[in-house]
């Protein structure tokens, strides 16, 4: 949400909320293209997990991103994230197959950071 117009943005979601075994994962999508490149994500990235590891106290977040997306491949390694695996050419686009990726971050590494 743009603070000063009010105008939606983007969207975060916890799809797969999993108490049992005190993980999720995380989706976040900021739709509107003009918005782009000026720490919106970041900001609604950190207030989410902030919400996840702390008020919820869950262990683990999980999250998907596409390979051709180096902006937030970047800003998810600078919040900790690690690589866990790859989903490969999972995803086509544009006449080209892409791989998708998984990644994660535990609280102890979310804490450490923070």
């Amino acid at each position: 949400m743009d603070k000063k117009t009010n105008k939606e943005i983007g969207r975060v979601a916890l799809p797969f909320l999993d108490y049992e075994h005190r993980n999720t994962e995380i989706l976040i999508m900021i739709g509107e293209k003009d918005y782009w490149g000026k720490g919106y994500g970041k900001e609604a990235f950190q207030l989410l997990l902030d919400y996840v590891f702390i008020e919820l106290n869950l262990h683990r977040v999980g999250l998907k991103v596409f390979s051709f997306n180096e902006k937030a491949i970047r800003m998810y390694g600078k919040l900790d994230f690690q690589v866990e695996g790859k989903l490969r050419e999972s995803l086509y686009r544009n006449g080209k197959w892409h791989n998708i990726y998984l990644m994660g971050l535990l609280k102890s590494e979310y804490l450490k950071g923070n």
